[in-house]
């Protein structure tokens, strides 16, 4: 696991153990858990389960991410789904609180930043739910585009949501 990432708001750290609790306060409120497609309470046993996984896995890299101005865990930012043949993985970020301030943005920049330059990933990839328009603004911020739309993809209560695609190809590879 890399050290601390430092930005002008954000700081990447580990994702540790006393961070996990609060993060599942996060996803079992019902806000977040809509935004990001999850259904139902998660328990603490599932939880801890989730925790061990993600942390233990080799296709993933996680990150606490933490408000530099209060020192406060925020949420999480993660590759998942790690290929190094392809050099490619999907991004993922679930922020508690502070929205609107940029930090999610930030977030994301810092995250692209370490996986072109430190695991020299050629090209990342995130969905994001079509009615989450602040997370899709997000992700274009830090340099995403979208690349397609998944269209009635998830089941979202009685009916159906389509799934933003969005990309991003290494700049200093695109074209080869």
């Amino acid at each position: 696991m890399t050290p601390g990432i430092e930005g002008e708001k954000v700081r990447l750290r580990r994702f540790e153990r006393a961070d996990a609790e609060i993060y599942r306060g996060f996803v079992n409120d019902p806000e977040v858990a809509r935004r990001i497609d999850r259904s139902g309470t998660v328990t603490a046993e599932e939880h801890a389960v989730w925790y061990e996984a993600l942390v233990s896995s080799a296709s993933a890299e996680v990150f606490a991410v933490e408000e530099k101005s209060s020192g406060s865990f925020i949420g999480l930012v993660w590759l998942y789904g790690i290929e190094p043949r392809h050099a490619r993985a999907e991004v993922r970020i679930v922020l508690g609180r502070e929205h609107g301030k940029g930090c999610g943005t930030e977030a994301l920049r810092l995250l692209v930043r370490h996986a072109l330059e430190t695991r020299k990933l050629e090209k990342l990839w995130a969905d994001v739910l079509a009615f989450n328009q602040a997370a899709a603004r997000a992700f274009e911020k830090a340099g995403f585009e979208r690349e397609g739309l998944l269209r009635s993809d998830r089941a979202f209560g009685d009916s159906r949501t389509d799934v933003i695609r969005l990309g991003l190809v290494n700049p200093a590879r695109a074209g080869h």
